[in-house]
């Protein structure tokens, strides 16, 4: 059933009220999610929801702002190749109509590793999705006329695919320049439970990554913290993406090449780029690439992935912290580990379609079983809240 819009009998003209949507967060999630809306409801021929969203930080201080943005689904479970095809869809068809200047780029490259069976699950994740996928040749792989610096005696494999990136820094103030053209208003406030927004709004988004679960009440023992170290470096003559085993890489975007990284599942802190990251995440890339040892630092960052394990995409319905105890609903989107602008678009959808009542029947057979509630709040909350 289609939520239609509330209609209001105002000195004899019949009004449209608009669905009010609050959308907690302002990173990749809550901005994919609020186009999603839009784009729905305009497919769909409703009338355009009144969106807010809502943000306490900065975006120079977000995880979104400084992600490169690569299309590569880590799990190739149905929901995500769900997800993965809807997101790839999307930054194809923004590469299209506004090329580099939505932060989309397409980009060529490979992902090397000693497990074959690891290189066979990415092409059942997303081989049959991305452009151009193979396997590369012994000659590719070592020799003289190698792309990489690998012994002969390594059994190493590797993979070529051609895609798109999505860089945080570019991408995101795009959709939102996009978003407040159509209305959609940004308010930097701090929410502490979506039920203090109910009693202002019809539906809540909850797109609050690594806090959505301390958000949502009902889930903060199911998240986890994941540290990355991403350095952004000048080589303007890296064009492809390089992977080996998934933590060492390095990923061009339109005017820089970002390299890293560390992925410290359950780490909080600490919360700079220490010597030693640089020096893990520098020694193990050489070693691929030995031109970069001249390459020169432009910035640095550490960020936390929202570690879960799998994607919250859910409704409820609570009631507001007002004296009506007034009835509104819920929807989380939150949850995407490493993969968020690779499944963010799809994931929106998936949400969207929740926010606007919308048959969910592309859906049925795939969604996997809710986690258990866990309301459990680690140490990592307080140290990582700021």
């Amino acid at each position: 059933m289609v939520r239609l819009p509330l209609l209001l009998l105002l000195g004899g003209v019949l009004a449209v009220c608009s669905l009010r949507v609050a959308i907690v967060g302002e990173g990749v999630i809550g901005l994919s999610t609020a186009t999603a809306i839009l784009d729905l409801a305009e497919k769909e021929n409703i009338t355009a929801p009144d969106i807010q969203i809502f943000h306490h930080k900065p975006f120079e201080k977000i995880l979104s702002r400084h992600i490169a943005g690569l299309f590569r689904i880590d799990s190739g479970s149905e929901i995500n190749k769900k997800y993965g095809y809807d997101t790839f869809e999307k930054l194809a068809t923004l590469w299209r109509e506004y090329g580099g200047l939505s932060g989309v780029q397409l980009v060529s490259g490979h992902i090397l590793s000693d497990s074959k069976a690891k290189l066979d699950s990415q092409r059942v994740s997303y081989g049959n999705l991305v452009y151009n996928y193979r396997d590369l040749t012994e000659t590719e792989l070592f020799g003289p006329t190698s792309l990489f610096d690998l012994p002969r005696n390594t059994t190493t494999h590797g993979i070529h695919y051609t895609a798109y990136t999505s860089e945080g820094l570019r991408f995101c103030p795009f959709l939102k320049k996009e978003l407040m053209a159509k209305g959609v208003r940004f308010t930097q406030r701090r929410i502490e439970s979506l039920e203090e927004l109910g009693s202002e709004f019809d539906v809540v988004v909850n797109a609050a990554g690594l806090f959505g679960g301390v958000l949502a009440g009902d889930d903060a023992g199911n998240m986890t913290p994941v540290r990355g170290v991403l350095i952004r470096v000048d080589a303007p003559w890296h064009k492809h993406f390089l992977y080996r085993d998934f933590s060492t890489i390095t990923i061009p975007v339109i005017d820089s090449v970002y390299m890293g990284t560390v992925k410290q599942e359950g780490a909080y802190g600490p919360n700079n780029v220490t010597f030693d990251d640089i020096q893990d995440v520098t020694s193990r890339y050489v070693q691929l690439q030995p031109s970069f040892k001249r390459v020169h630092m432009l910035s640095s960052f550490v960020g936390y992935r929202p570690g879960r394990k799998q994607v919250r995409v859910e409704k409820q319905v609570r009631e507001a912290y007002d004296k009506r105890a007034r009835k509104f609903t819920v929807v989380h989107n939150y949850g995407h580990g490493g993969n968020g602008f690779t499944l963010g678009y799809g994931s929106a959808l998936h949400a969207a379609r929740l926010v606007l009542d919308l048959p969910l029947d592309e859906y049925e057979g795939i969604l996997p079983e809710p986690l258990p509630t866990n309301s459990t709040v680690a140490d990592w909350v307080h140290v990582l809240d700021d």
